[in-house]
């Protein structure tokens, strides 16, 4: 009997092996090219981290958007980002993606500092877009990498967010997460032109002061 038990633990330890994707399926890297579904505007729904180091910064974001386009250059994208940081200020700008096959490049200039990134893209869930960024320091050694989850409309199904804790597991992330808001930047290239901004200040020179 005991033995019977125990060819049947094997048999059931086996299939539920069996059952789970491996890495290799789950981890697939996307090709960065003009047919890579990664373009327009997405919302950040989760990251994750592989160093503790790193978690402190990734959890002062509130919520964060990329609206990534192709460029008339094939081996560049260009980027637009907005992130809400915890105290709720807003911070947005432009950077260029340089590309090579399954790999990136970006160079990031926040409040006077430069910043460096390579990245990785990952065939994930529809409508979502799976991305790696190592953060690299002015010697060009790692810091650390974070895992982001984005979709385009900062919603995500049980299912899918189960697939994504199964991915960081496979790429070396910690068991740990930090979901963000859908209260995002309001889009600053949408304000009132410069033009227009112009005329409105001059016309306010120009009313009389009053007393």
């Amino acid at each position: 009997m005991a033995a019977q038990l125990v060819v049947a633990l094997l048999a059931f330890i086996s299939l539920s092996v069996s059952s789970e994707p491996d890495c290799k399926e789950l981890v697939k890297p996307l090709v960065l090219d003009s047919h890579s579904p990664i373009y327009g505007k997405w919302v950040l729904h989760v990251g994750s981290w592989d160093k503790h180091d790193l978690k402190t910064d990734l959890q002062s974001v509130h919520s964060s958007w990329v609206e990534l386009s192709p460029t008339t250059d094939s081996g560049v994208i260009s980027l637009y980002w907005a992130d809400r940081l915890n105290e709720d200020k807003c911070l947005q700008d432009a950077a260029n993606v340089s590309i090579s096959g399954i790999t990136s490049h970006t160079t990031f200039i926040i409040n006077g500092h430069t910043s460096y990134h390579d990245g990785k893209y990952y065939e994930t869930c529809s409508d979502c877009l799976l991305s790696e960024d190592t953060t690299l320091l002015p010697d060009g050694k790692s810091k650390g990498r974070y895992l982001f989850l984005f979709t385009r409309t900062g919603a995500l199904e049980p299912p899918e967010l189960e697939t994504f804790k199964k991915q960081a597991e496979c790429l070396g992330f910690l068991p740990e997460y930090h979901f963000v808001s859908t209260d995002l930047c309001p889009d600053y290239r949408e304000s009132v032109s410069p033009g227009v901004r112009k005329t409105e200040e001059d016309q306010a020179e120009n009313e009389p002061a009053e007393n």
